[in-house]
């Protein structure tokens, strides 16, 4: 299959931004490593940017309740940055992704961690994944 160049990743709050220097945290991409799938990887939710409407499709993606999902904004991420660290002797297999689209979301696709992953080596990878953002893209009241 053949993915885009870039994916995204809505920043619901604040505690996943820092300040001092609009970086991402690497708290989120910690994925909740009880949540496994029966096939044995765990999900963190992504965008996938097929083209340059996905930005703003994702910035006014809503929760049930009809409120802004992602209050912050939108961090963006070059696909092949993913695949570099999926490849470090100690990350190795550990990493996938996927594309799965949802009824109201073409774009939907998963981080994949495989379970089983030490909870410190989950949040090493959640650090090397949030050093590569490419761009940070603020709402007005983010």
């Amino acid at each position: 299959m053949n993915y885009p160049i870039d994916y995204l990743k809505g920043i619901p709050n604040n505690d996943f931004l820092i300040k001092e220097d609009l970086s991402i945290g690497s708290n989120l991409f910690y994925f909740k490593i009880e949540d496994v799938r029966p096939d044995g990887w765990i999900e963190q939710s992504i965008n996938w940017k097929d083209n340059d409407t996905v930005v703003d499709f994702t910035l006014n993606q809503t929760k049930n309740d009809g409120s802004v999902q992602f209050k912050v904004g939108i961090a963006v991420f070059p696909r092949d940055e993913l695949d570099r660290l999926n490849r470090q002797p100690t990350v190795k297999g550990l990493l996938s992704y996927e594309r799965q689209p949802l009824q109201n979301n073409a774009f939907h696709g998963n981080i994949l961690l495989k379970a089983g992953v030490p909870r410190l080596t989950m949040k090493k990878i959640a650090a090397g994944i949030a050093l590569t953002v490419s761009e940070i893209i603020l709402r007005n009241n983010g």
